[in-house]
């Protein structure tokens, strides 16, 4: 019986470790390609430092000691899928005329680009036929990781990064709108082009380490717009989208030290990191690492500091940390920041509004729990995703809209031109709800972000204390799901918070100008851990642990016992 039920959970535990697929995500400059090495590293090559004594002085060291007891025992290198690998393929696969005419226009200030270009492509395409018709699945696996990324790097390094990151962003792009690299018009059904030859190649790379009695450790080198996250989410049981991230200005640090210009760097945002507009239809082809930041459920923190020797090694105790746990759930318990985060994870889904939802939580310096908020309209106001377009024009559910909306002529006049769009969505059987600020705004051509409806999270956390009863969170700490604007900034520094833990950079002054003025600054901490579904599935062993140890423990009957 022993060996019946220890067989059962090896096969539970294979069946759900056949495979782990990683998407990496982040901004250009915070570190997925570093960690996509640290992920391919053999174990002889991570430099960690998780405490591996006989004497732990805490919990956190036994934790510690319990990864790096399961780590020597299972880690195996991860194999990498670079998407700009991947985009060059696709240029040979859509003519290298075409990719060389095209790179040779787009780049005039490099003269030899197109011919760079031209000899690496002609190359590739040459042996990309070669390994098709072997039908290897050994030299199908070293061609997409190995030897397309070498020749995508060879690319990179012989155009400069200066002319590769931005000419890559155009390719991509344009992948996402027609389907082809070098046509930036919008055509129907091409939108998840690039990622579905992604998914393709995942799951050929599956084919082939089955074939080979191999287990599928996947990473993709790295997704840069939601939808796409979302696309692979759907189709693969055991994936995690990783944020890997840095502060801002350290992450501009770098891109300067890689010899990117004010300028060039200027652009790189824009395109990864502009406000959206989401009337423009191929807002949604384009990249936009604030939407992956918010879609994903793991995140690790890749500051400057984290470095002993260049070895990274605070950044790979998080990587073997998370990998530990996607082969083996519950094996540690959750950290209390990844506790207190998922609080606030979990207090976002409240949210009302149907631009972005964001959670916060506030505790002590013991991380005991004061208050939770969310982004939302004061109590008693109705939240937007409440409201219809259709009842505010008749006048139906009149408690749900101001009497501005109600009354003012010119609003009015402008809601019922702009409600002619949606009349073929509310047949569809969806609320047709709308957001006051963007219809305000569009009267006046401002982009005013007093007119918003909703308190900030952090701000309703804040005031949750002082409605009901208050106490003191002086040296505190805050969490939130996005990061304090400046004027939630303002009230957490005169609130006395210790604190900050967030995961998405604010992309106006606060920390420059109100965290960091004066002399009671709170210290901003980036976020690291397992948050959302990966928070359940890492932390959710599949089976009682003492249950399963007695399963695959064999049984010793002791002597002078009957059996």
């Amino acid at each position: 019986m022993g060996q019946y039920i220890k067989s059962a959970i090896n096969t539970i535990y294979e069946g759900d470790n056949d495979h782990i697929v990683i998407g990496l995500t982040g901004r250009t400059g915070s570190g997925c390609s570093t960690v996509a090495s640290i992920l391919r590293s053999d174990l002889s090559e991570l430099h960690h430092t998780l405490y591996k004594g006989d004497n732990p002085s805490s919990n956190d060291e036994r934790k510690q000691k319990i990864i790096h007891r399961h780590l020597t025992k299972t880690w195996h290198p991860f194999q990498i899928i670079q998407v700009r690998s991947i985009i060059t393929l696709l240029l040979i696969k859509n003519g290298v005329k075409k990719a060389v005419e095209f790179i040779k226009t787009a780049t005039p200030e490099k003269e030899d680009a197109h011919s760079i270009a031209r000899e690496t492509l002609l190359e590739l395409e040459f042996h990309c036929k070669d390994i098709y018709e072997r039908k290897d699945p050994k030299q199908i696996i070293e061609f997409y990781t190995e030897y397309l990324p070498k020749k995508s790097d060879e690319l990179k390094t012989r155009l400069g990064e200066t002319v590769i990151v931005p000419l890559y962003q155009v390719f991509g792009s344009n992948i996402r709108f027609s389907g082809s690299p070098f046509d930036s018009k919008v055509k129907e059904g091409a939108f998840f082009s690039l990622v579905k030859y992604v998914h393709d190649v995942i799951s050929e790379l599956m084919i082939c380490n089955q074939t080979l009695g191999r287990k599928s450790l996947i990473a993709v080198d790295a997704l840069r717009n939601p939808l796409e996250a979302v696309f692979l989410q759907d189709r693969i049981t055991n994936f995690h989208l990783v944020a890997v991230s840095c502060p801002d200005e350290q992450r501009l640090i770098r891109l300067a030290l890689q010899n990117f210009s004010a300028k060039e760097i200027e652009s790189i945002d824009s395109t990864e990191y502009a406000n959206r507009d989401i009337e423009v239809e191929s807002t949604y082809s384009m990249q936009d690492i604030q939407g992956c930041l918010q879609r994903a459920d793991i995140y690790l923190s890749n500051p400057n500091g984290d470095s002993r020797v260049g070895k990274l090694t605070n950044l790979t105790n998080q990587i073997t940390r998370l990998i530990s746990l996607m082969k083996r759930p519950g094996i540690i318990t959750p950290t209390a920041l990844e506790r207190c985060m998922q609080i606030a994870y979990t207090a976002k889904l409240n949210s009302g509004c149907i631009s972005r939802q964001v959670g916060a939580l506030i505790t002590d310096n013991n991380f005991s729990v004061k208050a939770i908020g969310w982004n939302d309209t004061p109590h008693g106001h109705v939240p937007c995703n409440l409201r219809n377009r259709d009842d505010l024009l008749s006048g139906l559910d009149k408690i749900a809209f101001s009497n501005y909306e109600k009354n003012d002529e010119i609003y009015i006049n402008n809601f019922k031109e702009r409600n002619k769009r949606y009349i073929k969505i509310a047949s569809t059987g969806r609320n047709v709800s709308y957001c006051f600020k963007s219809e305000f705004n569009s009267i006046y051509k401002t982009n005013n972000q007093v007119h918003t409806r909703s308190l900030h999270a952090e701000e309703n956390a804040f005031l949750q204390i002082s409605k009901y009863g208050g106490q003191g969170i002086y040296g505190g700490f805050l969490f939130t799901t996005a990061s304090p604007c400046e004027l939630c900034a303002k009230k957490a520094y005169q609130l006395g918070i210790r604190k900050i833990f967030y995961i998405d950079p604010y992309p106006g002054i606060s920390i420059a100008h109100i965290i960091e003025g004066g002399e009671s600054n709170p210290y901003m901490e980036l976020f690291s851990g397992a948050i959302g579904r990966s928070f359940h599935k890492l932390y959710s062993p599949i089976m009682a642990y003492k249950d399963e140890l007695n399963a695959l423990a064999p049984e010793i009957v002791p002597k002078g016992i009957p059996a």
